[in-house]
């Protein structure tokens, strides 16, 4: 490989927020989340803005273009803490005049006032965790919300000026049918929004779900009605006008996720909050997880980084790889050959070759990019870049 300069090693122009909060762990839940924190909220938030300031900034003339306050449940912080916390990324990055600046949101965590607040402060942008569109369902998985109250989040969202609403959606639950799949769909289709993420359940170790798995009280799905319905997904999304843009998402046209991408195309972005992950200059880092361990951190002036790596040469290329190829329209081989100074189909001529034969992969219009059979097969072309050093 030559020795021009990666795309990675650009100044980030996205900005990860985590906001650890919930009101309960959902059976199905991984993520670096707590219920039961809010003597803390004050301090963390604190904390933050502390750790954004602190930052540093290769680039000032580059604002930047998107900002992602994810969870946990960041609606459940007062809308004067997040708005504090987007001012200090303001103040500190800049924001660019067209900035999509995203909040996730459970249903029941706020109200149209406070999400008028947060739009009116600068969020122009929400994804709402509505899961599913079924009470039987939503208690099945632990929800803390019922499908008046999904409901009533999007028409609050709509009624405090957003104009970009994204749902959330998860299939394959526990004694869930493909007719049950596809009322569900009818019914998101319904609400009207601009984005669409789907999410298969996975059972994940150290979960409610995994415990009830190990006892043997968990009806899943057999594969085949999952595959069929993630292809019924597919149909009914992209008959209702929805681009079907990566393997998990759906939007219509100009809505897609910008923040998203960047992780899609393995550009760098910053990441602030406890757990969160950035990727500056090359460096993958990752904060401590826990809250109060991260905010006696930065407040001891730590930069409360737990583990980081730094991926160069091949190894670096075969990530952007795996990542590009979740997208539709998949990997642009000119772009990707300017950024690392390479002929990518020659450096991995041989897994390329494997991946054609089995038809999960194809080239056209200068990109590389999975078949259909590939998109049903992520994990098996995923594989073929995997495990290379640097």
């Amino acid at each position: 490989m030559g020795n021009c300069e990666p795309t990675y090693r650009r100044p980030p122009e996205a900005a990860y927020i985590h906001i650890p909060f919930c009101v309960s762990k959902c059976h199905y839940c991984e993520f670096n989340s707590y219920p039961g924190m809010d003597s803390i909220f004050g301090q963390y938030t604190q904390a933050l803005i502390t750790e954004i300031e602190n930052a540093p900034r290769p680039d000032p003339a580059r604002p930047l273009e998107t900002v992602y306050f994810g969870g946990g449940t960041p609606t459940l912080l007062p809308a004067h803490y997040l708005l504090d916390i987007l001012s200090a990324v303001r103040e500190t990055f800049g924001l660019a005049d067209d900035a999509e600046v995203t909040i996730e949101a459970n249903p029941g965590t706020a109200d149209k006032a406070k999400l008028a607040e947060l739009r009116n402060g600068g969020f122009n942008r929400i994804s709402i965790g509505v899961q599913s569109l079924d009470d039987e369902f939503l208690e099945k998985i632990g929800r803390a919300h019922s499908r008046r109250q999904a409901i009533d989040a999007y028409e609050s969202a709509r009624l405090a000026g957003f104009a970009n609403i994204g749902i959330d959606l998860i299939f394959a639950l526990p004694g869930q049918t493909l007719d049950g799949w596809r009322a569900t769909l009818d019914a998101a289709v319904g609400l009207g929004s601009e984005h669409v993420s789907l999410y298969e359940l996975t059972i994940e170790e150290g979960t409610r779900f995994a415990e009830m798995r190990a006892r043997g009280e968990l009806d899943l799905p057999d594969e085949d009605t999952r595959l069929n319905m993630y292809e019924t997904a597919i149909s009914k999304l992209t008959g209702a006008g929805f681009e079907h843009y990566e393997v998990s998402n759906f939007a219509r046209p100009g809505y897609r996720s910008r923040h998203n991408q960047v992780y899609w195309r393995n550009e760098p972005y910053y990441g602030f909050g406890a757990g969160a992950t950035s990727y500056v200059e090359g460096e993958r880092a990752r904060r401590v997880a826990d809250p109060r361990a991260y905010i006696a951190a930065v407040c001891s002036g730590s930069d409360a980084i737990e583990f980081s790596e730094r991926l160069t040469g091949r190894a670096a290329l075969a990530e952007t790889i795996i990542q590009g190829l979740r997208m539709i329209e998949g990997i642009d081989l000119s772009a990707i050959n300017a950024a690392y100074c390479t002929d990518l189909a020659q450096e991995f001529e041989n897994e390329i070759a494997r991946l054609r034969e089995r038809g999960l992969v194809e080239e056209a219009d200068g990109h590389l990019r999975v078949t259909h059979c590939g998109l049903l097969l992520l994990n098996d072309v995923a594989g073929e870049f995997v495990g290379y050093g640097s």
